[in-house]
């Protein structure tokens, strides 16, 4: 054996070596949560290329840039090669698409330009307003938006879709849809749907590109496989050969994300689609306590539909998992916290990262921070507004778009609105009309002389503001500049949005925004710096598909705060799941129990070393408290062995008493421990689910 091959099979058990030897033909693997999935998945890329596989012949699909950042690094420090396939779903759909777009029947070229969800909201709501007055009010832009995706993701009509989702005016809708889809065309855009969709579509349609491509991609990797949809599937069917070199890996009892369209039944029906289909479980945790580890297996034993499989490890036996019940969602923040100082000051925890806060809702967090805050306790939340969500970079990456794209005219009315060239929506619309009769884009009609002969041709204050932006635009399009980071500097010297936040905000929030700008400009030296060969256009491509850059940053000293949804993937040693209560965790809105179950689950197998669940008897909601809150059902379903049950009363000034109807729920009984001590798991929560 090589030394590189021993490096890349070393300290792998029995059902890892098993996965990463896996040469030819389907395989599935079913990862439990801790049990080196990544591990698994990065060393097998590298046997293959260890096996004589060429790099360029492997492609390794997931659903994050840091998951597919990690998978690259990972191997190279293996074999020291690079795997150039190895990304998102989106990211190489929309490589494919740049090579291949022309090849079909969309409308585009592949200077196409990536809408997020806001650009794409605004060509819904321009489609809107063509619709008669008597008509205004009837649709919404998310219904919109909603309805195209589902037909893409479900690969079906917009009239199927309309139909599954229910609309009040359908045939308004279909109307608008399609209005949607002809203003996407003529602004030479896309929205992340459109990524996989025109990627199967090519697929389907052009035979002879899909066997150029399977002739190219011998070998096949998914990662999370239990996290893919319709769409996706299609994608993965369609990319396999007759060879059947698919590797797929997953875990049913994660699958949390059906809301967004992922199928569990994908993962499930997976030897049903490959009857030759090899399967190997990862059970062995390296993560969890036994104790933890229990706790998980009982309560997701309950679902009816996944793989059987259980979760053991090595690892100490741990704490008991303690269940809490407080009188008031404040108690439960102020305990929180109180718990947390102590885990520091005790030297259990070394610092404040490592511990999580982790809810169902959103809406769970304003207590949670206000509590956090008074307790001087630092903190991180998960969710708030992205870097590329602000407004000063999204202006500035609108005029990095036009200047690759002239025809999109989202990022022209977006710059239209923060810089002061007094063209208002009157004057838009005439100019538009005008580069529609010269079969010119806006901003290509903007630059001509035509234009300038038209609309600049008076001797007002307008007309010179007009000829100003002319200039403007023939100055942007005429920018050359062979280094990427010196003409992205360049256009944002020209562009003049840094002169306009000063303008617009005080001292102290402008600079803000101006060393934003700056910001962007030194990921643009860093995005330059690892592909010297990557141009504008790549730029604005990576950053569209970025839907993780501001994620959990591990290297602040601060607790995290995150809903379930986004924890997983995450661990903690230490992990607070708020809110276990009938309503919340289960959700009442849920249509999926099971889900709900699994979602409980993800948050139980994120903890290290200690895991605490909180209740509450009264919560604020929506500005009114309900005080008849019941703990959650699941709990009934943690094994008594492993969990110990703790009541929080209170009786500190300010504070919330257990309200009337749920005292006597709660009266002490003779045999009760102290207030504060623990109660075994039977005697005191679950004969209060069962009251």
């Amino acid at each position: 054996m090589s030394p590189e091959l021993s490096v890349i099979l070393s300290d792998l058990t029995e059902a890892q070596l098993a996965a990463v030897t896996h040469k030819d033909g389907p395989m599935l693997v079913i990862a439990g949560a801790g049990s080196g999935k990544t591990r698994v998945v990065t060393r097998r890329l590298a046997w293959l290329v260890a096996q004589g596989v060429w790099p360029a012949q492997i492609v390794a699909m997931t659903f994050t840039n840091k998951a597919a950042r990690e998978m690259r690094e990972r191997v190279s420090s293996l074999c020291g090669r690079a795997l150039p396939n190895v990304g998102t779903f989106h990211s190489l759909c929309a490589r494919f698409l740049r090579q291949n777009i022309e090849r079909g029947a969309f409308g585009r070229n592949r200077n196409f330009v990536i809408y997020d969800d806001n650009e794409q909201q605004a060509i819904i709501k321009q489609c809107l307003s063509q619709l008669p007055r008597q008509n205004s009010g009837l649709l919404h832009g998310k219904e919109i938006s909603a309805i195209v995706s589902k037909s893409k993701n479900d690969f079906c009509s917009l009239g199927d879709a309309i139909a599954t989702l229910g609309c009040a005016v359908p045939e308004l809708a279909l109307r608008v849809c399609r209005l949607y889809e002809e203003s996407m065309q003529s602004c030479n855009a896309v929205d992340f749907d459109d990524l996989l969709y025109f990627v199967v579509k090519l697929l389907q349609e052009n035979p002879a590109v899909r066997e150029i491509y399977l002739h190219r991609w011998r070998y096949l990797l998914i990662d999370e496989y239990q996290d893919t949809n319709h769409l996706q599937y299609l994608l993965m069917r369609l990319l396999t050969s007759e060879q059947e070199n698919v590797h797929v890996t997953g875990d049913p009892d994660q699958c949390i994300y059906s809301w967004r369209g992922a199928d569990y039944r994908n993962i499930m029906d997976f030897t049903r689609d490959f009857p030759a289909a090899k399967i190997v479980k990862l059970e062995q945790n390296y993560r969890s306590t036994q104790n933890i580890l229990q706790v998980a297996n009982s309560l997701i034993e309950n679902n009816r539909h996944r793989f059987a499989k259980s979760l053991f490890t090595h690892n100490e036996e741990g704490n008991r998992v303690e269940v809490i019940q407080v009188p008031a969602d404040r108690d439960e923040a102020t305990w929180i916290c109180r718990t947390m100082q102590a885990l520091l000051q005790q030297g259990r925890a070394g610092c404040w990262r490592e511990m999580a806060v982790l809810y169902r809702t959103n809406s769970q967090s304003r207590t949670l921070e206000e509590a956090l805050m008074q307790s001087s306790i630092p903190y991180q939340i998960i969710g708030g507004v992205r870097f590329y969500d602000r407004r000063e970079i999204k202006d500035f990456l609108a005029v990095l778009r036009l200047k690759v794209n002239p025809s999109d005219a989202v990022a022209l009315k977006r710059l239209l609105a923060c810089l002061d060239y007094g063209i208002g929506a009157v004057t838009l619309a005439k100019i538009s009309r005008a580069a529609e009769a010269q079969s010119q884009s806006i901003f290509a009609f903007l630059c001509s002389d035509a234009f300038r002969q038209q609309f600049c041709s008076g001797s007002g204050s307008k007309a010179r503001r007009l000829e100003q932006f002319s200039q403007w635009c023939v100055t942007l399009r005429d920018l050359q500049e062979d280094n990427l980071p010196l003409l992205a500097a360049r256009i944002l010297e020209h562009s003049g949005l840094a002169q306009a936040l000063i303008r617009e905000y005080d001292r102290s929030n402008a600079e803000s925004r101006v060393n934003n700008l700056d910001s962007l400009l030194s990921r643009v030296h860093e995005f330059a710096a690892q592909d010297p060969a990557a141009g504008l256009q790549e730029f604005l491509s990576e950053v569209a598909l970025v839907a993780d850059v501001d994620a959990h940053d591990p290297g602040e000293d601060s607790v995290v705060l995150m809903t379930l949804h986004s924890a997983k993937g995450l661990e903690f040693p230490f992990v607070f799941i708020a809110g276990a209560e009938e309503g919340l965790l289960p959700h009442q809105n849920a249509d999926d129990l099971e889900e709900e179950r699994r979602l409980f689950y993800v948050g139980i197998t994120r903890a290290r070393k200690n895991l605490y669940i909180l209740w509450s008897s009264s919560r604020f909601f929506f500005g009114k408290s309900d005080n008849f809150r019941i703990p959650s059902s699941f709990l009934q379903e943690l094994p008594p062995g492993t969990v110990s049950f703790r009541q929080e009363r209170n009786r500190g000034p300010g504070r919330y008493p257990l309200a009337r109807g749920n005292r006597a729920r709660f009266a002490r009984r003779d045999n009760d421990p102290a207030d504060g001590e623990q109660a075994p798991f039977t005697d005191d929560v679950i004969s209060i689910i069962q009251d």
